[in-house]
């Protein structure tokens, strides 16, 4: 009996990333293309913190994806077809 392999998506603590230097926040986020300030990011951040969520995804959510846990897990579809 093998182990089944689950893929889980990356996500952000927005508590902890608002901490973060500036160095480390700018060009975090992108609007229209285009690289953000650390002050435009952090001011998202608390954005987001304001509509009571504790993380958010890199890139698009994945299916299931919780503002307060994250990614739930996926299993590899190889392992569905197993």
């Amino acid at each position: 009996m093998s182990a089944v392999k689950c893929i889980y998506h990356m996500c952000v603590d927005i508590r902890g990333a608002i901490n973060w230097p500036n160095s480390r926040l700018k060009s975090l986020f992108c609007d229209a293309g285009k690289p953000v300030s650390a002050e435009a990011a952090r001011e998202h951040l608390l954005d987001q913190l304001q509509m009571g969520r504790k993380v958010i995804p890199f890139g698009k959510p994945c299916e299931g994806f919780s503002y307060e846990s994250g990614c739930p897990g996926h299993i590899k579809k190889s392992e569905l077809a197993a």
